[in-house]
Order: C-alpha cells, then sequence, then structure tokens
C-alpha cells in the first residue's frame, strides 16, 4: 500500500498533463501512487497517459463528462494511500521535497488533517495565504484558505468529513472538505513554494455561482469558525453587485 495517492483530474490537457506528471516523477519521497480520472477527454489524453508508462499509475476513464466533483470523489476512493496529495491537471510542483516536507509535517503535528503550501502564478513571485491553525480558521468563512494543487490531506479524514459532497453547482467542492476537515482535525500552510499555479477565470454568471455556494458554507459553518455574520454580510453585498 502506498503512503500517498496523488489524485489527478483531466480533460482535453494532455501536454499540460505530461508537465504535471512529470512534476510528480521529479519527487524525492517515492512511495506514492498517482490516480488519474480522465473526465470524458476528446483529445489524445487516454494515448498519451498508456504511452507514459508510469509505474504505480491507476487511470479511471470517463466516456462521458462527470464533472469536477464527481471525480475528485472518485479519485478519493479509488486512492490506496493513507495521504492524498492533490495536484490539477494544469499545474506542476515545483519543490521537489514538496511530499516530503508534508509527510514530515503530519509526523510532527498528529492532530493535523490538511497542510498546504505556497505558489507561483504567472504574474506574481509567490503567494501564501494564512499559516497557522489559528489563522486559518480566522479567515476560512471569507476565503479558501488553501490553494488546491498544494494541499496533502489524510485520507480518513476526509472519508470521515464525507468526501466531495455531489451538488448542483459543481464548483467550491474543495473548499467545502476543506471546511468540513477542519472541524476533524488542525490545518496549516507551510511557508514553501510548492506550485504553479494558473488562476481560474469565472466568468460572471459563474463566479455569482461560486459566491452563492460560498454563502451557503458560510451559513452551514457559523458556529464552527470566526466572522460567519460579517462574511454573509459581504458575500450579500458582492451578489448584489
Amino acid at each position: 500500500m502506498p503512503r500517498v495517492s496523488v489524485n489527478i483530474l483531466t480533460k482535453n490537457r494532455a501536454e499540460l498533463l505530461k508537465k504535471a506528471l512529470a512534476s510528480v516523477l521529479m519527487q524525492s519521497f517515492k512511495d506514492f501512487q498517482i490516480v488519474v480520472v480522465d473526465d470524458g477527454s476528446t483529445d489524445n489524453t487516454e494515448a498519451t497517459l498508456q504511452n507514459l508508462k508510469i509505474e504505480n499509475l491507476k487511470i479511471v476513464s470517463h466516456r462521458q463528462s462527470s464533472g469536477i466533483t464527481k471525480s475528485r470523489q472518485e479519485a478519493l476512493e479509488k486512492s490506496e494511500g493513507e495521504y492524498i496529495a492533490i495536484l490539477d491537471d494544469d499545474d506542476e510542483w515545483l519543490d521537489k521535497d514538496k511530499l516530503k516536507k508534508q509527510l514530515d509535517y503530519f509526523e510532527q503535528h498528529p492532530k493535523a488533517v490538511l497542510v498546504g503550501g505556497g505558489i507561483k502564478t504567472k504574474n506574481e513571485d509567490f503567494k501564501l495565504k494564512s499559516q497557522s491553525d489559528i489563522q486559518i480558521r480566522q479567515t476560512m468563512l471569507f476565503r479558501n484558505n488553501f490553494y488546491t494543487s498544494t494541499i496533502m490531506f489524510k485520507k480518513s479524514a476526509a472519508m470521515q468529513a464525507g468526501g466531495f459532497i455531489i451538488d448542483g453547482a459543481d464548483l467550491a467542492e474543495d473548499y467545502d472538505l476543506w471546511l468540513r476537515l477542519g472541524n476533524l482535525g488542525e490545518m496549516a500552510n507551510l511557508n514553501e513554494l510548492f506550485a504553479a499555479y494558473r488562476v481560474s477565470d469565472y466568468n460572471k454568471l459563474r463566479y455569482k455561482e461560486f459566491l452563492k455556494k460560498q454563502l451557503a458554507l458560510v451559513k452551514r459553518e457559523k458556529n464552527n469558525y470566526n466572522g460567519a455574520w460579517l462574511a454573509a454580510l459581504i458575500l450579500n453585498i458582492r451578489l448584489l453587485g
């Protein structure tokens, strides 16, 4: 059984996927499997995955797209590792010791359930959100404090929390799970540059759907995190804008 399962979702990004996979294979920590969910690609993704001949690679192929949330949950369920690391297909890990550093943190902090880190974007050198568990909890209802392609979490905790919940929105599924994980243990962001990150660009309609989902999460988690009333007020004002 591998110590870590790396979850990658992909759709019609064969060339970017190869770069993402290469960054995983460069990791100094080697006890991992890679679980790739191909969510209905119509390019050469399937052939690319077969030709790479990667050991400990599990491929789940959808003939038709199932959406992000369902695909993330499927990757989680198919994973055999004690820990799950997520890498989106258009991102890359920059630190060859990324997995090792996070595993070391978990070993030193047994109450931890979720650990992330910093990113590099096209226009910025380094971005890092709140680091300590206390800081994260103070602002978690105002924003997602984790960059998805940097995180590692305990699979057992994620399954206990209910995994990625499928709903009509099919967005903010990661933020949703992080909030529920935070109810089971401690969270942290390491002051490390872990990933090159492509920022999502929502259109106006999609952005409003995201705000509605965030508002629903704030209402659900109002008794578990700080600042719910203020976060809800801000979100309602943005929805009116």
